[in-house]
């Protein structure tokens, strides 16, 4: 099982098949496609992995900036279909290419010639994220390696960082409720501050990724007690987003105890 995967819908070097194909090859039968503000990588692998004998939920990690600092947001079982879905991923999508347009004219005053063009035909027609404008940078002779170029330019706090329109934790659980889906606190153990679970706890988050390849086994073992203190769902994945990225885990590399397997079998998988 591997409930956190992204493809080329988004930031990942795999497309949806390539991914399905590798996660067939490495025993992976139930899996999630969870590509940043959209379900295009889930829509285009369905009807593979059925033809695979893979089974495949729809899920979304929504990209937040708001009064709990930037949160990821991970949803499951939500409606594809429905306009309310379609119309937020439309805006995000927008809000994103605005948002890069900035870091672009950042990079531009900071003496970084690239353009909002070059970084958008990285994107390939998909989401476009911080990444593509780091494999811009790298393009242009002025790094070796996309990571370099996004912790020097491109992370919070850098030179060229631009803060993401916002779009509440809060907003992203709420909107997937109520498109019918589960809102899941991704990787908590990374974030470099202190996550208010209280305030995600109020506004009726479901869930923790408690099983993540950034996190300790003490950081596991605290998330987990969190989870069942709080009576939460339990989730966990890979985050894989290629071979040689920055999220390079294997596809189902990250172990997920019986007992929270069974929770996702059992309500979920088996529920759509």
């Amino acid at each position: 099982m591997d409930l956190h995967m992204h493809t080329t819908a988004s930031d990942g070097k795999l497309t949806p098949r390539e991914l399905l194909l590798e996660a067939k090859a490495r025993g992976v039968e139930y899996l999630a496609i969870t590509d940043h503000d959209t379900v295009d990588g889930y829509l285009q692998a369905r009807e593979e992995a059925k033809r695979l004998d893979l089974h495949l939920i729809p899920g979304i990690e929504w990209n937040t900036e708001g009064p709990e600092g930037e949160l990821h947001i991970l949803g499951y079982g939500i409606d594809i279909a429905d306009p309310r879905l379609l119309h937020l991923m439309d805006k995000r999508q927008q809000e994103r290419i605005e948002w890069i347009g900035e870091i672009v004219e950042r990079c531009n005053r900071l003496g970084l010639e690239i353009t909002q063009e070059e970084c958008l035909a990285r994107a390939q027609g998909s989401v476009i994220v911080r990444t593509h404008v780091a494999e811009a940078l790298v393009e242009r002779g002025y790094g070796r390696s996309p990571q370099a170029m996004f912790d020097a330019y491109l992370r919070k706090g850098s030179p060229a960082y631009v803060p993401r329109p916002s779009f509440s934790a809060r907003e992203a659980i709420e909107s997937t409720h109520e498109v019918g889906g589960i809102a899941i606190l991704a990787h908590p153990g990374i974030y470099p501050f202190e996550v208010q679970l209280g305030n995600l706890l109020d506004y009726g988050i479901d869930g923790i990724e408690v099983y993540y390849p950034r996190h300790s086994l003490a950081e596991m073992a605290y998330w987990e007690r969190e989870a069942k203190k709080h009576h939460l769902v339990r989730s966990g994945g890979s985050d894989f987003h290629g071979h040689g990225t920055r999220n390079p885990s294997p596809i189902g590399s990250v172990p997920i105890p019986v007992e929270a397997r069974e929770w996702w079998t059992c309500c979920l998988f088996r529920q759509l």
